[in-house]
């Protein structure tokens, strides 16, 4: 019976990649996409060879995505004490996860050669090589290239759970960078296109890719293994259904004019197809995983919902393929030229210290970040409160204040102008670094996630186990230490601002992702250090966090004092090609910028130094109680014995009651 499963499951495989082809061709066929072109003629070759491809490259990502979170997150651990070998089962996945990794990456690397060939047309003649990697498009793929070949090698030579988490977040990384290829990438709302894109894929990989290696490891499985890695993997299928819902309607109002397009045109209709593919997806799996009671249902559940996934997949490869109702060219001149280069409009009304709170420029999924980590918050404080377990009301509203307070900064006035002047920028980078961190590192989120979720007992890590671990790692210890989180707070904005980093960041969306990333988590490392209430890796000294925090935070002081006295304009081609203002005039955005980076700091010191001092004092008197306490229990053993050792340095004998052996008797219970 397991041979005959193993076998079924050999040949499920291909036909999930034949059906995902089909459907890639039909959904092509239906909106015109494998019509001659008129202007470059289409060569067969990628006209045929590309759809299947890209079918190769999504079950490579899928089969990688899905065998390291099932390796690091799903299956349960061999015993009650927690391990980092891998054991059999374990091993087996990440070996599947690395041949899928390694399929990623080949598929990956032939999608380059393809997308220089369309771009030339057949019998160009031209090294389309080079002509591929002449463009951003190119060289984005390369990148996800190197991303999939860092996961193949991460889980080839993994021999724990920890290279395997590793080879995982290389795939995340690397999947998401694909949210700025195809349509995404050119897009007229580019910011929210693209991250809606990056979310969507993220959420099919982990969708289809943790079914697939659940369906492919059952056989190898016993039941209650079986059962308890359904039963982990159901929360993370709900959350890929919810991610898929809002970024499919942030798709969808971009690329068509208005809801009848669903009907009228074939672009429509294919995505209209493709969502009710996954509102089956979802509704059916939903329902069949609470009957689920044996193998044989599982196999059935397994079998139609990787099915429907092949054609859901097919039809978005199809929708990568073809042209949106709504034009995405971008006209040379205009406003649409801004357009291009930022990702949005400027506002219309003329920037101002009242546009900042007044003006809302959405990001879409950065909202629904916000929101997302506000409602987990609330649900481990109110399953604390179920509990009978106290949590203190201040921490809850300073983690909420943070999230609103990140929400402002992504979608409010500084993001609206963050783009197109410079002060308004330094807004929003003085937000993200000093008012943001400070406040989620006042709410304890490791100290709250490490009561509200239930710990595993069978040696297996899941997110709690995993944050705890990362905490405790000499990563953590090295970068925990004072000088070092204020020396990369600090120091990466000579980096930052005096290279050319900050205007790669302007002129790609990565980039601008990956600075938001560094100045929250730069941040928050420099918060947690400080004035964090949550447990760290070994005491800090409180002299040293003042020395720190006013070295740190003087030096941002005279950073802006640099800024205001430079003489030359930061990001200059960025803000000479939005074409916004005269030169004259960037200099005295420039000059406004760096006054406000170094006003504003002297806010946040104030407050890092009050919370410091009431930290100390605090300490020193919950120190205070726990010593008396203890003289409590031991009868002041321990004073005793000090003053019997200074009356023997003195020549004099001890007094009688230091020279009792044991401490009075306890006649009520320890503290």
């Amino acid at each position: 019976m397991i041979t005959t499963s193993r076998r079924a499951g050999a040949l499920f495989i291909p036909l999930l990649l034949l059906l995902t082809v089909a459907a890639a061709l039909v959904g092509m066929a239906a909106t015109g996409a494998l019509a001659p072109a008129s202007l470059v003629p289409a060569s067969p070759l990628v006209t045929w060879g590309l759809p299947v491809v890209r079918a190769l490259h999504h079950l490579g990502l899928v089969l990688a995505i899905g065998a390291g979170g099932t390796a690091v997150l799903l299956l349960p651990g061999p015993g009650r004490r927690e391990v980092t070998p891998l054991d059999p089962l374990r091993r087996r996945t990440v070996r599947l996860g690395a041949a899928g990794a390694l399929l990623w990456t080949v598929a990956a690397l032939a999608q380059i050669p393809l997308g220089g060939l369309e771009a030339t047309g057949a019998g160009a003649g031209l090294n389309v090589w080079d002509i591929a990697m002449g463009g951003a498009l190119g060289r984005l793929q390369m990148g996800v290239v190197v991303f999939a070949a860092a996961t193949t090698l991460a889980y080839a030579l993994a021999r724990s759970t920890v290279l395997a988490c590793w080879g995982l977040a290389f795939a995340g990384i690397g999947t998401g960078a694909l949210g700025l290829a195809g349509h995404a990438g050119a897009s007229l709302d580019h910011i929210n296109a693209v991250n809606a894109m990056a979310l969507h894929l993220v959420a099919v990989s982990v969708w289809a890719g943790g079914l697939l290696l659940i369906a492919l490891l059952a056989p190898r499985m016993e039941d209650a293994t079986l059962a308890v890695t359904i039963r982990r993997f159901s929360p993370w299928a709900l959350a890929s259904v919810v991610s898929l819902a809002l970024s499919g309607l942030i798709s969808a109002w971009i690329r068509l004019s208005d809801w009848t397009d669903l009907l009228t045109t074939g672009y429509g209709r294919v995505v209209l197809a493709k969502t009710i593919g996954l509102t089956v997806l979802a509704v059916f799996g939903a329902l069949q995983r609470r009957r689920l009671g044996d193998r044989v249902r599982f196999r059935h559940l397994a079998a139609t919902e990787g099915l429907l996934m092949a054609v859901v997949i097919g039809a978005s490869i199809a929708l990568g393929r073809s042209a949106p109702p709504v034009p995405q060219e971008i006209p040379a001149v205009g406003d649409l030229r801004v357009l291009s280069l930022a990702g949005f409009l400027p506002p219309k009304r003329e920037f101002s210290p009242l546009t900042m709170f007044t003006e809302f420029q959405p990001d879409w999924i950065a909202l629904a970040l916000a929101v997302a980590m506000a409602g987990a918050y609330i649900l481990g404080a109110v399953r604390l409160a179920r509990r009978g377990d106290a949590w203190q009301w201040h921490r809850t509203a300073a983690f909420l204040a943070g999230c609103l307070a990140f929400a402002w900064v992504m979608n409010g006035g500084a993001a609206a102008w963050g783009k197109f002047r410079f002060d308004a920028h330094m807004i929003q980078h003085m937000a993200m670094m000093m008012i943001v961190p400070p406040l989620w590192a006042l709410g304890a989120p490791v100290t709250l996630l490490s009561r509200a979720v239930t710990p595993r007992t069978d040696g297996s890590r899941g997110i709690r186990e995993w944050v705890l671990a990362a905490l405790h790692s000499g990563y953590s210890r090295v970068l925990s230490a004072p000088p070092v989180a204020g020396l990369i707070f600090a120091g990466s904005l000579v980096i930052f601002y005096f290279s050319p980093l900050f205007e790669l960041a302007m002129y790609h969306h990565l980039g601008h992702t990956l600075m938001t990333v560094h100045f929250l988590a730069s941040g928050y490392l420099f918060a947690w250090v400080l004035i964090g209430i949550d447990p760290s890796t070994r005491p800090i000294n409180p002299v040293l966090k003042l020395i720190t925090l006013l070295v740190t935070l003087a030096f941002h002081a005279f950073f802006g004092v640099a800024l205001v006295s430079a003489t030359w304009l930061v990001a200059e081609h960025w803000y000479l090609d939005l074409g916004m203002y005269p030169t004259e005039r960037l200099e005295l955005i420039q000059t406004r910028g760096g006054t406000i980076m170094w006003a504003i700091s002297e806010v946040p010191t104030l407050g890092y130094a009050i919370i410091v001092a009431v930290l100390w004092m605090q300490s020193d008197d919950r120190r205070a109680r726990q010593y008396d306490r203890k003289a409590e229990r031991d009868g002041g053993a321990e004073l005793a014995a000090y003053n019997a050792y200074l009356a023997s340095l003195r020549g004099e004998s001890p007094a009688p009651e230091a020279q009792e052996s044991e401490p009075p008797e306890e006649t009520g219970p320890r503290d």
